[in-house]
């Protein structure tokens, strides 16, 4: 036991040797800051909005019990942190997915924690009947990535409104091609046709569920609409889409 906590101490004093030595910046500002990897500054001028759109329409929903033209949408309703215009968010997930700074997981997860606040959709509901599902990434993308960002942000939204998540649920049965690749909505819903399947051994999982859907960025939203058809046509009661940011 004596070794272990002596090496403790010692990585503990090392750490606080290199912070001092090799202090955080902001990955945006680049500003000297205390704790990586986005400064508060950066995360104040990130926008929230205060509530969710209809996805076909894109008119504001202020009460969810009551249906938009959402009829034409497997998606119920559509949740979007601030506009994929914001440079800094723009930047930090693009940090995030591609520089694999997996430490803004926090940051990030944390604007859709005061965005799920501000449209009081958590205590609108019985959590009980709620559900969290990222959106998944293939098997062999997510090895070469590493992670799937969707992921890390459900979880982190799982914790803090102690919430069921299961990510297993879903998944991305082909490894087509990404859809930013792609201009085309036609060629984009063409794309992501039949990529998503549910295990039968999970249907019963997500029978008369409120699914929150969770992505990191909606542009056509093609995918995600994929996605939400195919919890739909497996019993799922309504599908919320949930992302950081709307292209």
């Amino acid at each position: 036991m004596m070794p272990c906590r002596f090496f403790n101490i010692l990585s503990l004093f090392w750490n606080i040797f290199l912070d001092a030595i090799f202090p955080w910046h902001c990955c945006f500002c680049k500003q000297e800051i205390r704790h990586y990897p986005l400064c508060q500054d950066c995360q104040k001028n990130i926008v929230i909005n205060h509530s969710f759109i209809c996805p076909s329409c894109k008119k504001r929903i202020i009460n969810l019990s009551k249906n938009c033209c959402s009829k034409n949408s497997f998606i119920y309703a559509l949740g979007f942190v601030s506009s994929y215009e914001n440079p800094i968010l723009k930047e930090t997930i693009h940090f995030f997915k591609y520089q694999r700074i997996i430490a803004l997981q926090k940051p990030l997860a944390n604007l859709m924690v005061k965005f799920l606040k501000e449209t009081k959709l958590i205590s609108s509901l019985n959590q009980k009947n709620i559900l969290l599902i990222p959106v998944p990434l293939h098997s062999k993308k997510q090895k070469e990535r590493g992670f799937n960002q969707s992921e890390l942000l459900a979880k982190n939204l799982s914790i803090y409104f102690g919430l069921a998540l299961d990510s297993k649920i879903l998944l991305r049965v082909k490894n087509n091609l990404s859809q930013v690749k792609i201009q085309n909505f036609i060629e984009r819903k063409r794309n992501v046709k039949n990529v998503f399947q549910i295990p039968k051994e999970k249907i019963n999982l997500i029978r008369n569920k409120w699914i929150i859907l969770i992505d990191d960025v909606y542009t056509s939203g093609a995918t995600m609409q994929e996605a939400a058809k195919v919890l739909k046509q497996n019993g799922a009661k309504k599908v919320i889409g949930l992302v950081l940011a709307k292209g």
